[in-house]
């Protein structure tokens, strides 16, 4: 993708996390920033967008990341300051097998030292603070409803998401989010889905997701629900496998760029970030998730998100172009045709 005149107007509206993490080399890390909102927000921007973020942090949150973030050309503008100390806070265990824990068993807390265990706080089980850290509809200026291009919603609590989704939807911009919070879907799955599934452009899921809402769903099945219950457009992630990406009746796979991995956290959000900032440069589905998926190779490579503002864009466009050459619709093989060049967005968008 080239220099464009007139960029599009991007948001992002999902939470900033304070998580602490048992790396796979036994090491502890303790205060990392994270969160759906900072990783989509920086996929975003390495793939050639800085967009706008809303979000809701704690009196405790470090000011210095939003600082980086301004600095980097995002907007922080909507970010709400609540008077208490931060309400999403997540932990990991990368495991030796490649595997991840969340919240890490107490078992394996209760072996850190001392100093160390009262860090290791995870309010994902705790339904009455979580959501405190998430933005609701009425975070949302009423401004940016006309001057919004393209909206990106990354987890948040089903709640949340439909409050979202109702302010967001009615506007001029194009929507896509990521799954709601799995236990909230847990029991009617698709049924809960289809509150607000067809007001959503593109719907951008994990494999994840399913194995806990829908455990032993083939692929072929949760693509046809999703579709049977209003989605439009569905870009299931698959982690190290790559993304299934289902385009008006057809289905195709792309694979996961192929990179050391370091920490998976955040590839997922990095990738819709990278979609995002895709799907608004040159209105495509493919060439959009080919950057989705570059911008996530990036943030597999690193465990500090912030370490992604210094990548160069040129190499996330080159890595996009490998991914886009190799994308083989389902059960035919056939490589995807040449179409639009990734330099040159708008000859051939579909």
């Amino acid at each position: 993708m080239g220099p464009q005149s007139a960029k599009s107007v991007l948001a992002i509206a999902g939470s900033l996390s304070i998580d602490s993490v048992l790396t796979q080399d036994g090491r502890h890390v303790t205060a990392k920033v994270g969160g759906n909102a900072l990783w989509s927000s920086l996929g975003a921007l390495i793939a050639g967008n800085a967009p706008r973020i809303i979000t809701v942090v704690g009196n405790d949150y470090p000011e210095e990341v939003l600082a980086a973030l301004v600095a980097a050309g995002i907007d922080t503008g909507a970010v709400r300051r609540i008077d208490r100390s931060h309400p999403v806070r997540v932990t990991f265990a990368h495991m030796a097998d490649g595997s991840r824990l969340q919240p890490v068993p107490r078992e394996m807390i209760e072996a850190l030292p001392e100093a160390d265990r009262a860090d290791f706080i995870d309010t994902t089980t705790l339904p009455d603070i979580l959501p405190l850290g998430s933005p609701c509809g009425s975070d949302v200026p009423d401004a940016w409803l006309d001057e919004v291009d393209f909206w990106h919603l990354p987890l948040l609590p089903l709640a949340r998401h439909r409050s979202m989704v109702a302010r967001i939807a009615p506007g001029r911009g194009r929507l896509q989010t990521d799954c709601p919070a799995r236990s909230d879907l847990i029991g009617d799955p698709f049924g809960r889905l289809s509150v607000t599934l067809g007001a959503i452009d593109t719907f951008l899921p994990s494999t994840s997701d399913f194995d806990v809402v829908a455990p032993g769903l083939p692929v072929e099945d949760i693509l046809f629900r999703l579709k049977a219950k209003g989605a439009r457009t569905v870009v299931l992630k698959a982690g190290g496998t790559g993304v299934l990406i289902q385009r008006r009746d057809e289905i195709f796979h792309m694979p996961a760029y192929d990179t050391p991995a370091i920490d998976p956290t955040g590839a997922g959000d990095a990738f819709c970030g990278g979609f995002l900032a895709g799907i608004a440069a040159t209105g495509d589905v493919l060439e959009a998730a080919a950057l989705g998926s570059a911008a996530a190779s990036f943030a597999i490579a690193t465990e500090d998100p912030l370490t992604l503002i210094a990548v160069d864009r040129d190499q996330v466009v080159r890595r996009a172009r490998q991914l886009l050459a190799e994308a083989r619709r389902i059960g035919r093989g056939s490589p995807i045709p040449a179409g639009e060049d990734l330099a040159n967005p708008g000859a051939a968008n579909s």
